[in-house]
């Protein structure tokens, strides 16, 4: 039972979300100019991976979706993308919008680690505190900073799946 749970653990999904975070911040980093377009894109992907990671999982270890915190997760974005963005304006630049954006979902990543598994949580910190650090105190490697939050995905995905006991 352990090895199943182990298996089917979100390593897929940390996998899948820190390299695509990984071409998006590459592409920004390089090419900003259609940074947008390509970026909808990779997360639209995204989207549709996901989807199928979790159908194909939901065959092989079944679980009730927790509906209080599907709604966390919602009110989390539409506060993240609507409300605050009316309220304090909208991003100022690709990169402020990166960072909301990416803050946002850092968000669920900490609730998330809250709700349900630690490494979560330190996933979500690990990552703000890169984000934050480059928007405010490193800005001419905002960039670098985002390839080393993608990357803390895919390496949390290695350790979930392959170092955890």
């Amino acid at each position: 039972m352990r090895a199943t749970i182990q298996a089917y653990r979100g390593h897929l999904y940390l996998w899948l979300w820190g390299l695509i975070w990984i071409a998006i911040s590459l592409l920004n980093w390089t090419e900003g100019t259609r940074y947008q377009a390509a970026s909808g894109w990779l997360s639209a992907a995204g989207c549709v991976a996901s989807f199928l990671i979790g159908i194909i999982q939901g065959r092989q270890v079944r679980s009730r979706v927790n509906k209080r915190f599907v709604a966390v997760c919602i009110s989390i974005l539409l506060f993240g993308f609507v409300a605050w963005p009316i309220v304090l304006g909208p991003p100022h630049g690709y990169k402020s919008g990166f960072g909301l954006g990416t803050l946002v979902w850092m968000q669920i990543y900490i609730v998330a680690g809250i709700w349900f598994d630690n490494y979560l949580l330190w996933v979500g910190i690990a990552a703000t505190a890169l984000i934050l650090a480059g928007l405010v105190f490193l800005p001419g490697l905002f960039w670098a900073c985002t390839l080393l939050a993608g990357a803390v995905l895919v390496g949390t995905g290695f350790y979930v799946r392959y170092g955890w006991r």
